[in-house]
């Protein structure tokens, strides 16, 4: 919960709104919007997406902070990262598998793949190298790149946003400055490599 130090509260209120599950909520919208053939095929797309890759997991996560399972929504404590992370990949798993049987564009299976593979190689640095790797600045970051690459170079003025949940994350003691800087070059080396694998990011 927050507390009345200078700037916590601050902190506290960016790292809710920019958690890993309110992120890819907008990022997923703007991408289906922008390459489906119209409105009402986008939506449908975005709710099987944010059903599978947000609601979902959060539901589950939030079971286990009420059972006690879990010390909080962020899962903050490391050693705690394994079952969520592998229920959530679980569910992205399914939600990719009915992307692709709706044929879904190649830029938002695209922006799906680099999601899924993020969260994959945070859980192994997580559980390799016992380290805490920022979700909040992989979430954000990837978010930034993939719609500066693949919608408009406009969405790269959002880059400042990075460095704010970076702060955020560090005000709370959630993170150090080297695991924040850490989901930040992770997300950037995914996005990049997925884009070239498919092909985009030319434009």
């Amino acid at each position: 919960m927050p507390n009345n130090e200078p700037g916590f509260r601050l902190a506290y209120a960016i790292s809710f709104l920019f958690h890993p599950f309110v992120v890819v909520m907008p990022l997923f919208l703007i991408v289906s919007l922008q390459f489906a053939s119209n409105a009402i095929e986008a939506i449908i797309w975005w709710l099987l997406i944010v059903a599978g890759v947000s609601a979902a997991p959060f539901a589950f996560i939030r079971r286990g902070v009420v059972k006690g399972k879990l010390a909080d929504h962020d899962i903050s404590k490391r050693e705690q990262r394994l079952v969520p992370f592998l229920y959530t990949i679980g569910c992205m798993a399914i939600s990719l598998a009915l992307l692709l049987a709706l044929r879904v564009p190649v830029e938002l299976l695209a922006t799906f793949t680099g999601m899924i593979s993020a969260v994959a190689l945070a859980l192994l640095v997580t559980q390799l190298a016992r380290w805490k790797i920022s979700l909040h600045l992989i979430g954000i970051s990837g978010a930034v790149l993939t719609l500066g690459l693949l919608v408009s170079a406009w969405y790269f003025s959002l880059t400042p946003l990075i460095a704010l949940v970076g702060w955020a994350r560090w005000r709370v003691k959630a993170h150090t400055p080297t695991q924040a800087a850490a989901g930040v070059f992770l997300a950037s080396v995914v996005t990049i490599a997925v884009c070239i694998l498919y092909g985009l990011g030319g434009s």
